[in-house]
């Protein structure tokens, strides 16, 4: 994917999973344009990004997009007081979200094709920039997604987040290639390699990716494991490695009981009518390679 540039647009600062594909796009020099983030602290989000950037010695855009409906009191979870910093501020023009969201669109007026969203969050910005410029996304190569879950009855956290978001973005023609979460919960890293994570030592970007760890696991229940959900999306920008099959969704937007499923169609024999996205969906059998694949580009060695 060489010819490819890439929008990362997330929601780090909660779920460690996002500082790790960050992490990922940036030691493998994706050919990113830029980071967009969105959901509740979107700016808080943003400067956490900008910091990772700074401190990897990377300039790159960050813009903080779009929050949501949903409440925002007090702090994420990986905040830290530092961020205040003007150096950690944001790239939005105007000082608003829709900065984002122009961000997006203008690239792919000006990329088409060659523009691929990375979407590990929820599908907030991407649907206010196809509700925007509907002709302007529709030319562009597609999304790749962490969201959904395509063999169970559960509502995924991406999705329900902005369930509405959701449906404009599976309503529309874009291309999406999804990594749902029956395949990413999978990917869950060893007591051992969580306790490397946690006490990664060096240059001051890799001892703040362990802050950043250390700060969430804070604001979760003892034994709480990583999983690394998002960094299978950004692996896959960089090169294909995983199986994909194709399959008919139906995104589940009545029902008050499965309101926000992303129901696969093709395991449902007698119903006659198919989902209306038609999109692929990652296929993994065995995490093996990939958990180690990921601790290499952490420098992690077995004793």
């Amino acid at each position: 994917m060489t010819d490819k540039k890439f929008i990362l647009d997330t929601d780090i600062g909660d779920d460690i999973d996002d500082a790790y594909a960050l992490d990922f796009a940036l030691k493998k020099n994706l050919p990113l344009l830029g980071v967009t983030t969105v959901f509740r602290w979107a700016d808080e989000r943003a400067r956490i990004a900008k910091k990772m950037a700074v401190l990897y010695g990377k300039k790159l855009p960050v813009y903080a997009g779009l929050k949501g409906a949903w409440d925002a009191d007090g702090h994420c979870c990986q905040w830290t007081a530092d961020l205040e910093n003007e150096v950690y501020a944001p790239d939005n023009e105007n000082g608003i979200p829709s900065d984002a969201i122009d961000f997006i669109v203008q690239s792919a007026k000006r990329y088409g094709k060659n523009l691929v969203l990375l979407a590990i969050g929820p599908l907030t910005n991407i649907a206010a920039a196809i509700e925007k410029d509907p002709s302007a996304m529709s030319g562009i190569g597609g999304v790749i997604m962490m969201g959904g879950d395509y063999a169970n009855q559960y509502v995924e956290w991406n999705i329900n987040c902005d369930i509405p978001a959701a449906k404009t973005v599976f309503s529309s023609d874009l291309p999406v290639t999804a990594f749902g979460c029956e395949v990413t919960s999978k990917f869950v890293v060893s007591e051992k390699q969580q306790r490397y994570m946690l006490n990664m030592r060096g240059s001051e970007y890799k001892k703040y990716l362990s802050l950043l760890t250390n700060l969430w696991l804070k604001s979760k229940l003892p034994g709480w494991r990583i999983c690394l959900h998002d960094v299978m999306v950004v692996r896959q920008a960089s090169e294909n490695y995983c199986d994909f099959a194709e399959i008919d969704m139906h995104l589940e937007t009545e029902s008050a009981y499965t309101y926000g499923m992303t129901a696969n169609t093709e395991k449902f024999d007698l119903v006659n009518k198919r989902g209306e996205k038609r999109m692929k969906i990652a296929v993994v059998s065995d995490f093996t390679e990939i958990i180690a694949n990921e601790m290499n580009i952490l420098d992690y060695k077995e004793d």
